[in-house]
């Protein structure tokens, strides 16, 4: 199965399988994570001070204070595997 791997940091996009995903360093589920759960979605190179899970859990942000930017990645997470299932 290949998915859309976007980083929610620096938003690099590639479209990969979950193995080559995980040996490239990407944080996503299925190897990294589970789908639906709100956790860091990088690349290899990014950090996880930015992401989505670092503002909600280690900054305490609430969701009402999310920016739009934030919104479209927790929709994106919450609807997942579909949300980013590449339709061959």
């Amino acid at each position: 199965m290949l998915l859309h791997h976007i980083c929610e940091v620096c938003g690099t996009h590639k479209i990969l399988s979950a193995d080559r995903a995980y040996n490239e360093g990407w944080d996503y589920p299925p190897n990294m994570g589970k789908f639906k759960t709100v956790s860091p979605r990088t690349c290899g190179s990014c950090l996880i001070t930015g992401t989505l899970w670092w503002n909600l859990e280690m900054e305490g942000k609430r969701i009402d204070a999310l920016d739009k930017h934030q919104r479209q990645i927790l929709e994106r997470i919450l609807n997942e595997p579909e949300s980013i299932m590449v339709l061959q």
